[in-house]
């Protein structure tokens, strides 16, 4: 199955100025997000979130917020037409040392056991080092995406995009059929 791993915040939505989407109100997407979508989605992609909340550990946002949010998020990309397999979150804080909070491998590693994914054949996308790592760490092929923070540089991932659209097109020219 063609998957793709996406991180949320900061990729396929904006982060808000104190970085933590605590509302439905602070959900923004970029503005090639549906379009990306689409595009992988008409290759054959369905989609995985794999997301750090720490803002559940910092007492900001409960779980059930988090689930309407994100349900939310799902309903604002749903025109892309892309089927997103499953949401795993980390409710870990970034002090909390764990193999599920990114850099850990462990969302990665449960949603190739939940969904029978070959890891090295996909990509993990997200716009922070911790995501690539994490991708490197569960033994995939890594994108870092620049859709949030242009300063930011992850030398180990497979590539580096400037846009969710750009990362979109490098993974269909890159994916055997």
């Amino acid at each position: 199955m063609k998957t793709v791993l996406l991180d949320r915040d900061g990729t396929l939505i904006a982060d808000p100025p104190d970085e933590r989407v605590d509302s439905p109100k602070k959900i923004k997407l970029f503005p090639d997000s549906i379009a990306a979508l689409k595009y992988l989605a008409e290759n054959g992609f369905k989609a995985i979130i794999i997301t750090n909340q720490a803002g559940i550990t910092e007492g900001l946002i409960s779980e059930d917020q988090f689930y309407a949010i994100n349900a939310e998020v799902m309903k604002l990309l749903a025109p892309s037409g892309i089927t997103f397999l499953e949401t795993y979150m980390s409710p870990h804080g970034s002090e909390e040392v764990n193999d599920w909070r990114k850099p850990g491998p462990g969302m990665l590693l449960q949603a190739a056991k939940d969904f029978d994914l070959e890891l090295k054949d996909i990509y993990m996308v997200g716009d922070r080092t911790s995501d690539v790592q994490a991708g490197i760490n569960a033994g995939t092929r890594t994108i870092l995406v620049k859709t949030a923070n242009v300063d930011v540089a992850a030398p180990d991932a497979d590539y580096t995009a400037a846009t969710l659209m750009d990362a979109a097109r490098y993974i269909v020219k890159h994916t055997a059929a």
